[in-house]
């Protein structure tokens, strides 16, 4: 069986991204006390994250960050 590609892989994290974005959304019209919780919920997220990227940047010796052009990002 052939391992999945790196394009499936960063489609189905897009796909649960998707997902997070509009359950904190719904949670938070529920609830606007709940955003301060959301956003950290989130602040959390995204500093895993990057702190992956750096980690495994420096396992791997490579500069990971390099291979995105960041104007292109819209």
């Amino acid at each position: 069986m052939q391992e999945p590609s790196v394009d499936f892989h960063l489609r189905e994290a897009l796909s649960h991204l998707d997902a997070a974005l509009n359950k904190s959304i719904l949670h938070v019209q529920a609830d606007a006390a709940a955003k301060k919780e959301v956003g950290q919920q989130w602040e959390r997220f995204l500093g895993e994250f990057f702190q992956q990227v750096r980690e495994k940047g420096k396992q791997s010796k490579l500069n990971l960050w390099s291979w995105i052009a960041f104007p292109r990002i819209r």
